[in-house]
């Protein structure tokens, strides 16, 4: 039969390489460059290969140890190089196992971490130096059975700019060490997204005297060093449960211009903490306790933070840990230090049931000597339901330093300030449908 040369031919080839995978080459025309898909069940021969834009690297099967896998490659937003389980859920590796990516445009998805090694430093998930838009999706890494260290490891280490965390489940971290952290460098934004994934670190490692060591955040944004540079790094959708860890973060933001949005905060031990850095935007979060957690909210530090549209419930933290905690400065502050709060705006959020609602002026060190300035507290609801709870606290400071506007405010206390009160109880949204689409929403699909 004549072939015109306007017709697709469709070609198959499977080969063994040197490699000793099989490779499976796909092409809708004879013209088109090969794309392979490379079987392997050997995962120290995957950093060998030479892939290209459109390859796609499948690990069988199988439980592996202490396995480091490395890619370097470059692919196209519309043909990513991608490392994937054969079938997600069964390709497990345990140990030292590592992955690596170097390069753009590599997609990572479907492995199951288990029994990390807690007595090495070493990152589990790595997007590298110089890389770019890659992405770990639907990938799990559980702890529940490591043994508990003082080492410090990362489990998810993010360089580079525009990758990707999604759809994945990090679950009881012992060691030391933040779980997942954005690394700040020179000249670069790194506008990440971590997008409905599921974290729990319910362990804490405490020091001899007793005391949670500082260090063990589930998500930690910059460093001090960097913290007024721009990051730009979206967060959202995530459900941090039961995510104690040094009992006083479980977000740390230390750069400028992140947006927290749609997150689900649930029995946790700490607070959302905008540490360093100025212009976050903390908008449309629920904070939710249900246990005896000490559990706080969201803690602003720094100049031109807006925290809008955000639920808590039942928490029962204070000071740093309530609700809402707006913390005095230090007027000579290192980049370490605690930074004056500058026109911060809290607006339309929503308080039901807080042991401390809305705490301005708080602190912790006889160096902070700078109350906020400019701080606008506007059209927010506060249904306090104990006679105890503190609505409203204003600390050491002129309550006509803080504009407040529009705010309603039912039972509770107010310490240094006195806003109008209602009579009656006003009805409390109901947030249970959004709370409970995040949960579902989050994390691994092939549990």
């Amino acid at each position: 039969m004549r072939i015109s040369s306007l017709t697709l031919v469709f070609i198959f080839l499977a080969t063994v390489n040197s490699h000793g995978c099989r490779e499976v080459y796909s092409s809708t025309s004879q013209e088109e460059e090969k794309t392979g898909v490379y079987e392997i069940s050997d995962p120290s021969r995957i950093s060998g290969l030479k892939l290209k834009a459109g390859d796609a690297v499948v690990l069988k099967n199988g439980t592996y140890s202490s396995a480091s896998i490395s890619i370097s490659a470059n692919g196209t937003a519309d043909k990513p190089v991608v490392l994937r389980a054969e079938t997600p859920g069964k390709v497990v590796l345990t140990g030292k196992s590592s992955v690596k990516l170097s390069g753009s445009h590599i997609v990572c998805e479907g492995l199951d971490f288990r029994s990390p090694d807690t007595g090495t430093a070493y990152p589990i998930l790595t997007a590298a130096k110089g890389s770019s838009c890659c992405t770990f999706r639907s990938c799990r890494i559980d702890g529940s059975d490591s043994k508990p260290s003082e080492v410090d490891s990362k489990w998810v280490s993010l360089y580079g700019r525009h990758h990707e965390v999604s759809g994945c489940s990090f679950i009881d971290k012992k060691n030391m060490g933040c779980l997942l952290v954005v690394w700040m460098e020179d000249g670069i934004v790194p506008e990440h997204s971590i997008l409905n994934n599921y974290f729990s670190r319910p362990n804490t490692v405490y020091s001899e005297d007793g005391d949670a060591l500082n260090g063990q955040e589930s998500i930690r944004i910059g460093n001090s060093d960097y913290s007024m540079s721009e990051a730009g790094c979206t967060v959202k959708g995530n459900h941090f449960y039961r995510c104690h860890g040094e009992r006083a973060e479980i977000i740390s933001s230390k750069s400028c211009g992140n947006l927290y949005e749609g997150n689900l905060f649930e029995d946790s031990d700490g607070s959302l903490t905008l540490r360093h850095g100025n212009r976050c935007i903390v908008r449309g979060n629920y904070f939710v306790r249900s246990d005896k957690t000490k559990m706080g909210g969201v803690r602003i530090i720094g100049e031109n933070h807006l925290v809008e549209n955000n639920f808590f419930l039942n928490l029962n933290g204070s000071g740093y840990k309530s609700a809402l905690s707006v913390v005095r400065g230090e007027s000579n502050a290192a980049l370490n230090g605690y930074w004056t709060v500058r026109n911060a705006i809290v607006r339309n959020n929503v308080f039901i049931g807080c042991s401390n609602g809305i705490t301005v002026n708080c602190s912790s060190r006889s160096t902070q000597d700078t109350a906020p300035v400019g701080t606008l507290i506007e059209n927010n609801l506060i249904i306090s339901e104990k006679s105890s709870a503190k609505a409203v606290e204003v600390i050491e400071m002129p309550a006509s330093a803080i504009r407040f506007s529009g705010n309603r405010i039912y039972g509770g206390r107010q310490t240094g300030v006195s806003l109008e009160t209602l009579k009656d109880k006003p009805a409390a949204p109901d947030c249970t449908r959004e709370i409970e689409a995040i949960r579902s929403s989050a994390g691994i699909n092939w549990k």
